[in-house]
């Protein structure tokens, strides 16, 4: 019984497929084709919308850095806008102009500095000696300036802890190590 069956099976889609063979096409409907898919958006501007965009937002955090007084900072997004627009007079003049202000406000802060630590004022010379690296990161005497302060400030650590000590011995009191 399977076997009549297995051949009803066989046969029954080579008929199928000659019934659809015999069929009439029929011209007045034409085969559509898939119409093309539109080219992709782009979400990216243009390299010159980009590029001046990018200036645009340079400008805005350059001004926006100054008025908080992160001179140094700002002088650096100007620069950007100078390397991307090598003919831009106003960042060439910011950039100008905040050299002489960062240069004058450095200058200004290594001699309050330089006061404080004549007056023997460590933490007043160590805040102007700050404010000198805020301007101007690389600049090596502010920061052998705050080592000998903090080197003091060592000895004068030391130096308290061993006068405790010799109190306490000659009080009799035996401090713990450490003390």
């Amino acid at each position: 019984m399977s076997r009549p069956r297995n051949a009803v099976l066989g046969i029954l889609p080579i008929c199928l497929l000659a019934a659809c063979a015999g069929m009439p096409m029929d011209d007045a409907v034409p085969l559509a084709m898939p119409a093309p898919a539109p080219p992709p958006v782009s979400t990216t501007p243009a390299p010159d919308t980009a590029r001046a965009q990018f200036i645009v937002q340079q400008r805005g955090e350059a001004r926006r850095l100054e008025v908080t007084g992160a001179l140094s900072r700002a002088r650096q997004h100007w620069r950007y806008v100078l390397a991307l627009a090598s003919d831009d007079a106003e960042a060439r003049q910011q950039i100008a102009r905040l050299d002489t202000l960062i240069r004058t406000r450095r200058d200004a802060a290594l001699a309050q500095g330089e006061a404080a630590m004549m007056r023997g004022q460590a933490a007043a010379a160590q805040t102007a000696f700050l404010r000198v690296l805020a301007l101007d990161g690389a600049n090596d005497q502010a920061r052998r300036r705050l080592i000998e302060l903090e080197t003091r400030a060592a000895f004068a650590r030391q130096d308290r802890k061993d006068e405790r000590a010799r109190m306490a011995r000659a009080a009799g009191i035996v401090l713990p190590e450490g003390e």
